[in-house]
Parts: structure tokens; sequence; C-alpha cells
């Protein structure tokens, strides 16, 4: 029966469940779900990552983008997944709406935005399940917007993309999105 569910749940797409995702999943009811998860974890079919939460995967890619909700990979780490540059991120970087956090043992970081900055990712398939990663010029705007210094560009960005989400900035405003707007008026330049 262990088994059998580890493999509904691979099937799901889905990787990474709090209790009440595997109770769904599953159809096994709330109140007994703790101890199938307990029994997935001691068959080494899934591990713990958080209380409540298990995985199927070690993929720290897959990890952040599933572990905490609504939230996509930004920074270095989705040029990286988007085959744009060659180094292999140590941290899977995020941006969220929710309250941030980190954890050095999962190798997972979520920065906080406002839900008007949150847009300019996609859908991207990885292994036998998904990730949410931030467009190329959107990674880019993330990481000025959270003083991040951008890398040397090896590639293209579509800059009239860039001046349009601007736009969005301008409505938020403070001292990031200042930031972010004059960056790019001046980059888009060079």
């Amino acid at each position: 029966m262990i088994f059998e569910l580890g493999d509904l749940l691979r099937k799901s797409g889905r990787l990474v469940f709090n209790l009440d995702q595997l109770s769904i999943l599953s159809g096994i009811p709330r109140q007994q779900v703790k101890v199938y998860a307990s029994r997935l974890v001691k068959k080494g079919i899934a591990r713990r990552v958080r209380r409540g939460w298990l995985s199927l995967t070690e993929d720290p890619f897959i990890l952040a983008a599933q572990l905490v909700e609504p939230s996509y990979i930004s920074f270095l780490p989705s040029l990286y997944l988007l085959g744009l540059v060659d180094e292999v991120p140590t941290i899977a970087e995020c941006v969220t709406t929710r309250a941030p956090w980190k954890s050095r043992e999962l190798g997972v970081v979520y920065r906080k935005v406002r839900t008007e900055l949150f847009f300019g990712y996609r859908y991207l398939r990885r292994q036998e399940s998904y990730v949410w990663v931030a467009t190329p010029e959107k990674a880019i705007l993330d990481m000025v917007y959270f003083n991040m210094l951008p890398p040397k560009l090896g590639f293209d960005l579509d800059w009239r993309r860039m001046e349009e989400m601007c736009g969005m900035y301008k409505k938020v405003g403070g001292y990031r999105a200042r930031r972010v707007i004059e960056w790019v008026k001046h980059a888009g330049r060079e």
C-alpha cells in the first residue's frame, strides 16, 4: 500500500506535499494521513523537509518552487535553469508574496515582494514535476530590486518588455522600485 501511495503521489506531477495535500491526493482521511506520511518516510520513499511537509525529491529547485506557494525561482538560479548562465547555484532563491523565509539545510531562500510585483514567471518542466521560474527580464529586475548586482549579460534581454514591467514598479513606488526604474533607464542605453 505504501509503495502504491508513493507511485500515486509521483504521478500527480507534484513532488512536495503538506499533509492536507497528501490527504486530498490519496483519499486518506486527514486524521490518518500522519500515519501514512510516517510510513512513507520510514520506507525511504519520502523525507520530511519541514513540519507537516514531505518531499519525494532531493532537487532543491523543485523543493523551493513547491514548498512555499505562491513563489517562483528568480535571480541567478532562474537564469541557470533557463540555460543562460553556467554557474550552478548553491541556493534556490525565490520570490514570494508570503513572509520571507530561509533554510540553510534545504538550501532555499524566499524574498517577499508586494503582490503587484509578483509577475514575470513561467512554468518549466523539471524531472517528472515542475517549477515556476522568472523570465530572464524579471530575474534581472528582481536582482536590482533586492540590490544584487546583475551579472555581465552574455545573452539578450527584451528591453521593451523590461520597460513595460517598469510600469508596475512605478505604481508601487518606494526606493527599491525607483532603483529598478533608474537601472532600466540607464542599462538599456548601454
